[in-house]
């Protein structure tokens, strides 16, 4: 048994025209049950067939067993941003939230809900995939982000030229370039997103990976580390990977990608053991032990009840 590819196109009243897109199916497709459906979208000029260039790597994972049975989908988005922009009349997130997830659940044999829904994203489909999960965190069980197309700040205004070197590639000139619109780059901004429904991500399980390189050429590195330090100062829980020597992209983005779909492999499929196991009866018996000392310190700490804990900024001399 092998994987199979299906290309077909979907049009939607939320944007211009229809949207070629690609559909990954594992081997054992058609004699299993309802799968989980993991979206991935791509990074700029990407689409469809970056998708269908994938699915030896795919192959390979799945034979080796790194890989959980899933379907993969991705459409062909350009250099969009998978922006939504209601007034300038493209509205990306509402594309695939409303209209090509349901379209994928209606003609592939994937699970309807959110326990078995993931989104995940490189470079600009990793700016996406963050944003659009973040604003419906009740949505999706994952998201996860390799190399994200991040920008270090909440406004325009507080985002300097070292973080502007893919502007030069192009983009909506109302979202990237010397004509964009502040207000809209906020509305899309993953850590603004972020922000606004912290309790609402934190409340709905979503697992969170964010990756990216320490040597990143477009310094998606420094977009990346912000949202890191956002969500840690949200007390959001996430796993962060910051890759010594990566790039956007080289010799380490495989094994990169591979690491990412494992993880995201092992959240859409775990299920909590009918008995709690040894290792977890220790874990929670030294946490009973050193709860009434944590208690002592919320009485002049507020923070010791939080994850992580509020740390004082950085000095540079």
């Amino acid at each position: 048994m092998s994987s199979n590819v299906e290309l077909s196109d979907l049009a939607s009243g939320h944007l211009p025209e229809p949207v070629p897109y690609a559909v990954i199916t594992p081997p054992g497709y058609r004699e299993s049950g309802p799968l989980p459906l993991c979206l991935v979208l791509m990074g700029g000029g990407g689409g469809r067939q970056s998708l269908v260039d994938c699915q030896p790597l795919f192959d390979q994972w799945w034979a080796e067993g790194s890989l959980a049975a899933m379907v993969f989908a991705t459409p062909s988005a350009g250099l969009s941003y998978y922006l939504e922009d209601s007034d300038g009349g493209v509205r990306w997130e509402s594309f695939l939230v409303d209209d090509f997830i349901p379209h994928l659940r209606a003609t592939c044999n994937v699970g309807s809900d959110r326990r078995s829904t993931a989104i995940t994203g490189i470079s600009m489909g990793g700016y996406g995939a963050l944003k659009i999960a973040f604003a419906r965190p009740e949505r999706f069980a994952a998201v996860a982000a390799i190399n994200p197309m991040l920008e270090p700040g909440y406004r325009d205004a507080e985002i300097g030229a070292r973080n502007r070197i893919h502007h030069t590639s192009g983009g909506p000139p109302r979202l990237i370039g010397p004509g964009r619109d502040a207000e809209l780059f906020a509305a899309n901004q993953p850590a603004n997103r972020a922000r606004v429904n912290a309790s609402r991500i934190r409340e709905s399980g979503l697992a969170i990976y964010l990756e990216v390189g320490d040597n990143d050429f477009v310094n998606a590195h420094d977009g990346t580390e912000f949202l890191h330090r956002v969500l840690w100062d949200l007390d959001i829980s996430h796993e962060y990977r910051l890759v010594r020597g990566g790039d956007h992209g080289g010799p380490t983005f495989r094994p990169r990608m591979r690491a990412t779909y494992a993880w995201l492999s092992a959240v859409l499929t775990e299920r909590p053991p009918a008995e709690p196991t040894a290792e977890e009866l220790a874990l929670n018996a030294m946490r009973a032990q050193l709860q009434p000392f944590r208690d002592q310190a919320a009485a002049s700490d507020p923070t010791a009840h939080r994850r992580f804990g509020v740390l004082p900024p950085a000095a540079i001399t």
